[in-house]
């Protein structure tokens, strides 16, 4: 088996086959269920791009795509990488290759402290303006229950798993306290059970956001958040890469793109949405769905608190110099942390715009990666013209 630049897909088919044969410790039936099903809701919604290929055939072409280039499964919908040219791919920062910047970027012994979310949380508390607990085991119930009286709402957040994975919000109601305890833990075991980068620490539950009106006011079921990535150059130097806005849609909680949320780009100096809106197919939408409001144009109050609260919290993290922070804007007109990721994609302003930015963001940093392949020190080559 050899892995080489290639854009003839029967070649790409055959190579995706072998890979799934000899790497049976990372695709095992689960991670293959999921991830056809993923590329099946693409493929439905994107039929052009589909272009009348079998999902066993798309699953093939995305598994070398994603060894050979890094591409995420569904980014090979988001990005139109399916059938797409060696030299478009190329332009891409993909889901995978974004680890090499990472790695460059942030340090790799301070990383739990976004990583894990209670480590977070502890650190920066000022920032987050509403109660969080951490529970661990059955010693927590009492804390939990008293929580409980005090909130009949919360949010439920595994301790260290990305992308809003087994993120949920929770009504108490007269639901039995225990029982909903028990459930919550077996729940989020579950989840992490399929990753094997999950932290097993418990879980994190979360006082509910309340928010402003000029955010709530765009989709009141969800809340509405804007990403900012900072990167710090050193010396005082920090930047910020395409901010961009997330809303919810239908009755979903959780304004991720991930998740079905509509995102669009903010101009670094107005703080005025500029874009289109995209959803998490890349399909645009001037208009959101529910509330009616048209996404160009939006005004994100109070933005240069915005700025300078990223700013500040960038400045106490100095060895984490590439951090995705979501920022939510509350009740009394503050903007608060709904969390850092330290490991945050970068794939959403090219859905935006559209192109490709792996020479920009080169250029920024000033550091362009030695290795060929994403997964080279990683896992180990079962190719016969590789050598790691």
């Amino acid at each position: 088996m050899k892995l080489y630049a290639s854009e003839d897909e029967a070649y790409q088919i055959s190579t995706g086959h072998e890979i799934v044969a000899a790497y049976p410790e990372l695709y095992n039936p689960w991670t293959i269920q999921d991830i056809k099903h993923k590329l099946e809701l693409c493929a439905q919604s994107r039929p052009d791009l589909a272009g009348g290929r079998s999902i066993e055939e798309i699953f093939a072409i995305a598994t070398y795509d994603y060894w050979q280039y890094g591409i995420g499964p569904t980014e090979e919908f988001y990005h139109e990488q399916l059938g797409a040219s060696h030299e478009r791919k190329r332009q891409y920062i993909t889901f995978r290759e974004r680890f090499n910047y990472i790695d460059y970027l942030n340090k790799e012994e301070d990383m739990h402290l976004l990583r894990n979310k209670w480590h977070a949380y502890q650190l920066l508390k000022d920032a987050y303006r509403r109660e969080v607990l951490l529970l661990e085991s059955e010693q927590d119930f009492p804390v939990f229950e008293a929580f409980c009286h005090r909130h009949s709402s919360f949010v439920v957040k595994p301790v260290g798993l990305g992308m809003s994975m087994g993120v949920r919000k929770v009504e108490v109601g007269d639901a039995n306290l225990h029982t909903l305890f028990n459930q919550l833990f077996a729940e989020t075991e579950a989840i992490n059970s399929h990753f094997k980068s999950a932290i097993r620490g418990g879980m994190l539950v979360e006082e509910v956001i309340e928010q402003g009106e000029e955010m709530a006011v765009l989709h009141p079921a969800s809340v509405n958040s804007v990403r900012m990535h900072t990167i710090n150059l050193g010396d005082g130097d920090i930047r910020l890469w395409y901010p961009f806005i997330r809303i919810g849609v239908g009755e979903n909680f959780i304004s991720s793109a991930s998740t079905g949320g509509i995102i669009a780009c903010i101009n670094v100096g107005t703080g005025v949405v500029e874009t289109t809106g995209f959803d998490k197919l890349a399909k645009t939408t001037d208009v959101h769905p529910d509330t009616h409001f048209t996404i160009k144009g939006i005004k994100i109050p109070r933005w240069r608190q915005l700025c300078d609260k990223a700013f500040e919290l960038s400045e106490r993290l100095p060895t984490l110099r590439y951090i995705g922070w979501d920022f939510v804007y509350d009740k009394d007109k503050e903007w608060i942390v709904m969390e850092g990721n330290e490991n945050a994609e970068i794939s959403s302003p090219q859905i935006i715009l559209h192109r490709g930015m792996r020479e920009e963001f080169e250029q920024l940093i000033g550091y362009k990666p030695a290795k060929e392949y994403w997964w080279q020190g990683k896992y180990p080559s079962r190719f016969e013209n590789i050598e790691c």
